[in-house]
């Protein structure tokens, strides 16, 4: 016999399950709607063409339309990147903590009341590569919600001819995707003789921090398979991708081979440099036991500690000054020597730098045509070398990828 003293029941149970849910995401919602945003102006309009390697500024100025006060710095409201980097983004301003999103503060970094307009500024480097290029952000509040509309910056990249074989933008871009996860081709360097196969695109290894640099700036600076960096060919000496020894990677693979030089001072690197240390105070670069790569405006990605826009200043060597840092130049195309012998004049360049081709002209006045030298260089050692006669008039050469 049925129990009929139960209250009758109005709605099924799960109905009453839907309406709960549906009554924890109204009020979720309405917890949430105090955040809103307007933009109201950008100081590069989508579509805006751009030469190759141009560095330049986006300004976001955005109204707080909601009810809620914006916060300043980063661990307050920020505007954050939305998916991957393509176009080589760098905030103005260093992180003091070990993180990997891509973000950029309040540019007055004062709060901001409901009704007032806030700027956000990030920096770009456009890449080698001709054609639309688009990166995207959106706001996010200091519990890490995004909110507001998203915002994307499309660039047009001119057609340049020949293009420099570093491509900067593309090194960047690298490391701003990769800083906390695993490298595209989809290994971690574990320990200093271990790798470890993983997902790429996946948070990095929680356990064997600080053995992945060299692995990593390689993958962002060179030709990784699965996705490409900066270009240059590194030499790869085991099925990881690149080089996994911090000083092998810059001695052998970048200074020796004439990709790089050693410089002393931050304003003489460009986005896409690398910068290392040596741990025990030794000053011999070719004793390195950390590298990173250096973003631009004085920031560094780092795989041995996760961590994406820290200041070169400080992040490795503020708690242990005896640490001793190297700046390392990556030369963005080959440079030609000359030397006269008799009548002639000989070109060499190293032939590490492939796929360049000598141009010669007469002057060097604006929309001046450049000539291919038909001559082919003869390969003497470890040095591309040819021979031209030299003229009455003046001789321009460059290199130029055809």
């Amino acid at each position: 016999m049925a129990n009929i003293s139960q209250p009758e029941k109005i709605f099924p149970e799960h109905i009453l399950v839907l309406l709960f849910c549906l009554g924890m995401f109204a009020g979720q919602t309405h917890a949430l709607a105090g955040d809103a945003a307007q933009l109201i102006s950008v100081s590069v309009t989508n579509g805006t063409p751009v030469m190759p390697r141009t560095v330049f500024t986006q300004i976001w100025t955005m109204k707080n339309t909601g009810t809620t006060t914006w916060t300043p710095s980063y661990s307050g409201y920020t505007m954050n990147l939305v998916g991957a980097d393509s176009l080589g983004a760098v905030p103005p301003a260093a992180k003091t903590y070990s993180a990997h999103t891509l973000s950029t503060t309040i540019g007055s970094g004062n709060s901001v009341a409901p009704g007032a307009q806030a700027t956000f500024t990030m920096n770009f480097i456009v890449p080698e590569t001709a054609g639309s290029v688009t990166d995207t952000f959106q706001l996010n509040n200091a519990s890490s919600v995004f909110f507001g509309p998203t915002n994307t910056i499309q660039i047009v990249v001119r057609p340049a001819g020949s293009t420099n074989q570093y491509d900067r933008a593309r090194a960047v871009s690298y490391a701003n995707n990769y800083a906390g996860y695993v490298c595209s081709d989809g290994y971690f360097w574990t320990n200093s003789s271990t790798f470890g196969t993983f997902v790429p695109g996946t948070n990095a290894p929680s356990s064997g921090l600080g053995d992945d640099c060299a692995h990593f700036v390689s993958c962002c600076i060179g030709s990784e398979p699965h996705q490409r960096g900066g270009g240059l060919n590194i030499y790869t000496r085991d099925i990881t991708y690149g080089e996994p020894g911090a000083a092998h990677l810059v001695n052998t693979c970048l200074i020796g081979p004439g990709y790089a030089t050693e410089v002393f001072s931050l304003n003489s690197l460009s986005p896409g440099d690398v910068v290392g240390w040596n741990w025990e105070g030794d000053t011999n670069i070719a004793n390195l036991d950390h590298v990173t790569l250096y973003l631009g405006n004085g920031l560094l990605a780092s795989h041995s500690a996760s961590c994406l826009d820290v200041s070169a200043n400080t992040w490795y060597q503020g708690s242990a000054p005896s640490y001793v840092r190297h700046l390392i130049h990556i030369l963005d195309a080959p440079t030609i020597k000359s030397f006269p012998v008799g009548k002639n004049l000989v070109l060499s360049w190293r032939t590490n730098w492939t796929g360049y081709v000598l141009y010669s002209t007469t002057n060097l006045s604006a929309g001046t045509t450049w000539t291919k030298v038909l001559k082919s260089p003869v390969v003497v050692g470890t040095s591309n070398m040819l021979t031209n006669s030299m003229s009455a008039g003046a001789t321009f050469y460059r290199l130029m990828l055809p």
